[in-house]
């Protein structure tokens, strides 16, 4: 029976040397005991920046909030906030004009995941709850309790959409019950990290176990391969320009949806980057490791 049992510290970064397909399963159930222990890795130290790579400090990618710590998530409003989540449950704001860090709420649980619309945060925690935060007011409530272990949050009309570690998608409407509409995205804890919709209503996940991209419809279930990669893949995120992006270890790439056309971004030197947040602008959020506060990477569906 797998351990339910709550940590409280955020999700660790996976070991750079594991870079080879073979060895992509082994590295997700090696993720999977770290959920459940709580031990920590070591990280790899940063890249050599190359040509075309992303080097941070740098005028393209920029420290904008130092004190920020370790976020487990992160999500841009789109109108000139970014909203931090934490494994010790709290949610932060940051305003970008002024580089001011407030607090929203606290006390919300082993947070794992964010997504903000229309004036609320909705946030996934590692004990299975789903929570609305009214982000002018702080106050709270329960949308869902009782699932698997949740991570990636997105809403889409007026559904709000999570991943679970049994490598599926739930559905909770609003003022409705959460149900299952897709499964099958994750082996074992091979779960998505994150996710994403298009604007046509397809979702987007990345199975961190086998190293897929994968697009479903959450109308039917049916979901395809996108991409198969040789590392474990986070941050799913749709940009302006409809493609998918994602990372895998320190390279950003992006994948058409329709042809299955994949191609490098850049690389994220200088910093351990694990995951990155896309904003509308197609600028990214990322946090480093340790206490390396929040990056912002200019112009990144540009690049």
């Amino acid at each position: 029976m797998r351990s339910r049992t709550a940590i409280r510290l955020p999700l660790d970064r996976p070991a750079r040397s594991l870079a080879r397909r073979g060895r992509a399963l082994g590295a997700a159930l090696a993720l999977g005991a770290l959920l459940a222990s709580g031990a920590t890795m070591t990280l790899a130290a940063p890249a050599v920046a190359a040509v075309g790579d992303v080097k941070c400090p740098s005028t393209d990618c920029v420290q904008i909030a130092p004190a920020a710590g370790a976020p487990v998530a992160i999500a841009p409003d789109n109108a000139g906030s970014v909203y931090l989540a934490y494994s010790g449950g709290d949610l932060l704001k940051l305003d970008l004009a002024t580089g001011a860090l407030s607090t929203v709420t606290t006390g919300l649980g082993n947070l794992r995941g964010v997504a903000v619309a229309d004036g609320s945060a909705y946030i996934t925690s590692f004990d299975g709850t789903l929570q609305k935060v009214t982000l002018a007011t702080g106050s709270r409530r329960t949308l869902a309790a009782g699932l698997p272990a949740l991570f990636g949050v997105a809403r889409f009309g007026t559904t709000t959409y999570v991943t679970d570690t049994n490598g599926e998608i739930v559905a909770v409407p609003d003022d409705g019950t959460a149900r299952v509409v897709a499964t099958g995205l994750g082996f074992s804890y091979g779960f998505s990290y994150g996710l994403a919709f298009d604007r046509a209503g397809l979702a987007y996940t990345a199975d961190m176990g086998l190293g897929r991209i994968l697009q479903t419809n959450v109308a039917t279930g049916a979901t395809r391969v996108l991409a198969d990669e040789a590392y474990e893949p986070t941050s799913i995120s749709v940009g302006g320009d409809g493609l998918v992006y994602f990372q895998v270890g320190d390279e950003v790439k992006r994948v058409n949806a329709t042809t299955r056309v994949q191609s490098h971004v850049t690389n994220i030197v200088g910093i351990n980057s694990f995951s990155f947040s896309l904003a509308a602008s197609g600028d990214a959020y990322t946090a480093g490791s340790g206490q390396d506060g929040l990056w912002r990477i200019a112009g990144l569906t540009s690049r």
